[in-house]
């Protein structure tokens, strides 16, 4: 009985902390704040941190490009809602997760708002506003 125990406890412990670093909240450096910020700066560029996409909301016209760009730690599959099929603008998927400093770019060809999400991670949204 107490090997049960003990081997319960051990099994609870090593679950916890795989958990807690596996899906922790990992802070996004001051460097990397400062170098999304001046990357925003391109009304065309969305840029992925550690806390998501920022900005989360833009607005553009169609025929427009926009450029997704990964700063995280983490791996980053952009890709249109509804989670986790895409049904929503099928052709808007990055289709791959992609690691920290990769790029993706999606050519906007139709009028609407368009909500997306990371396919890794889908707490992390945003939304695309086309007009003509």
């Amino acid at each position: 009985m107490n090997k049960i125990i003990i081997a319960l406890v051990i099994l609870s412990i090593t679950f916890g902390a795989g958990y807690y670093f596996f899906f922790r909240p990992i802070p996004t450096s001051q460097n990397d704040k400062m170098k999304a910020e001046e990357l925003q700066a391109d009304p065309l560029t969305v840029v992925y941190t550690n806390e998501g996409y920022f900005p989360k909301e833009i607005k553009i016209k169609k025929g427009e490009t926009v450029k997704y760009i990964n700063m995280s730690d983490r791996r980053v599959w952009t890709a249109s809602d509804e989670h986790p099929a895409h049904t929503i603008y099928p052709e808007f998927d990055q289709k791959t997760a992609a690691g920290r400093g990769n790029e993706y770019t999606f050519k906007f060809d139709r009028v609407g708002t368009w909500g997306y999400h990371n396919h890794a991670n889908a707490k992390h949204i945003g939304t695309v506003t086309v007009t003509e």
